[in-house]
């Protein structure tokens, strides 16, 4: 501990035959001392760090106090701890797979207990069948969504077994009853099927009505699932599912389930804002990004507030003011200098500043071209910017040279801003 008070000491020694003499005075210095003594620490503080998760994880200290006294023989003991355990279980409102782990413990203990005074009740052993199968059943579920997911986004062919088997254990009505198997269930569902809209809404409702029983990370999760299915459901052209989107970005923030460890991802930040944009939703988005600054990741505060700031001045055309943003702002990641870049090529050609605009347009170009590990988003930009500049020189008497430029448009693949560009017309 010593050790411990001295490296917290601004003025502690920086060397470490110092840091060593000040710690254990009148002894030897030698370097596997020196290691001894700090490994000794980290000791401490693994020991530390772990009694810190088990004292904040739910009815552990007193799960693993009915099996000390069990051990020892203390019955009336043991009955108290017990009935302390069942009581700070069920009044915490986690009802997920940890619950059933917990539950389980209990119960076997007490099994355990009267086994040693009196004949074991069948009782106990269908009821440790019965926590045994929920045990199982709200962690597989987990791990198939999870799994679900991970096939969708790298296209696994793995598969996880006993699938079928988990689909034959809920043709028993009676587990839906508990919405740790009912939530991830219709997760699983939503993940998995062709028409998954359904399961999506029944999850949806889930979520919203028991968000309380699962720990942060599995809601996390949870929204994140849904947030996705969402995103790749307007990707196929429902564009109704931004509204949803929204729907779980406002709850995850209200109740913390998109915070890691007190901050919002700048990646985070930027899709709520654009879900937002997307529903017209501008008068929370100002709230959200006024609000939620100061929650960002340091290094990405500054460029993110303004580059979404700007995003909501544009979408609501004070130009000026977004210009103005992007100006006096600097944007050292690749991409979102790029982004904000088009932003500004978007509010010229918005203002008709055409001269403006095409110096600007070449000088993107030159700034891509030699900029390097841009990957596919290269020849994205690269397509948006001359597509620009033939908008901006195109003779828009000629009908015939407007309906080909508007066709080579619609028909590239590879082209950011496709949708702006094709409004034009």
């Amino acid at each position: 501990m010593l050790l411990y008070q001295v490296l917290l000491d601004k003025n502690a020694p920086e060397d470490k035959e110092s840091l060593f003499a000040r710690v254990c005075p009148g002894k030897s210095w030698s370097p596997t001392a020196f290691r001894l003594l700090m490994s000794d620490l980290q000791k401490l503080l693994d020991q530390f760090l772990a009694l810190e998760h088990w004292l904040d994880t739910p009815a552990a200290v007193e799960t693993n106090m009915t099996q000390a006294y069990r051990q020892r023989g203390l019955e009336r003991h043991f009955e108290d701890a017990l009935n302390l355990a069942k009581t700070g279980l069920e009044r915490n409102a986690l009802r997920n797979s940890d619950y059933f782990i917990r539950s389980g413990q209990l119960l076997w203990e007490e099994a355990r207990f009267q086994t040693q005074h009196h004949l074991v009740e069948e009782r106990y052993l269908l009821a440790l069948s019965e926590n045994a199968d929920m045990t199982w059943l709200t962690q597989k579920l987990r791990y198939l969504c999870l799994h679900t997911a991970y096939r969708t986004r790298f296209k696994s062919a793995q598969e996880l077994p006993f699938r079928a088997e988990v689909e034959l254990m809920l043709e028993l009505p009676e587990y839906f009853r508990h919405p740790a198997v009912s939530t991830w269930y219709y997760c699983l569902k939503m993940l998995e099927s062709q028409e998954s809209e359904p399961f999506f809404q029944l999850f949806k409702t889930e979520v919203f009505a028991h968000g309380l029983i699962f720990r942060a990370e599995e809601m996390r999760d949870l929204h994140l699932f849904a947030i996705n299915y969402c995103i790749r459901q307007v990707n196929k052209g429902h564009v109704q599912f931004f509204h949803d989107i929204m729907d779980f970005y406002k709850d995850g923030l209200s109740k913390g389930h998109l915070l890691d460890k007190g901050e919002l991802s700048h990646f985070t930040y930027y899709n709520i804002v654009a879900a937002a944009l997307q529903t017209r939703d501008y008068a929370w988005a100002e709230n959200f990004v006024q609000d939620y600054q100061n929650l960002l990741e340091r290094r990405y505060r500054d460029s993110a507030y303004s580059f979404n700031l700007a995003r909501l001045k544009f979408a609501r055309k004070a130009y000026s003011e977004a210009l103005e943003l992007l100006q006096h702002s600097n944007y050292h990641e690749p991409l979102l200098n790029m982004a904000a870049k088009t932003m500004a090529i978007k509010i010229y050609y918005e203002l008709d500043e055409y001269e403006v605009l095409d110096a600007h347009l070449e000088a993107f170009i030159k700034y891509i071209r030699r900029k390097p590990g841009l990957g596919y988003h290269r020849q994205h930009y690269l397509q948006m910017a001359r597509y620009t500049q033939k908008l901006i020189h195109l003779n828009w008497m000629n009908k015939t040279e407007v309906q080909a430029l508007r066709e080579r448009i619609a028909a590239e693949s590879a082209l950011a801003e496709k949708e702006w560009l094709l409004e034009r017309f």
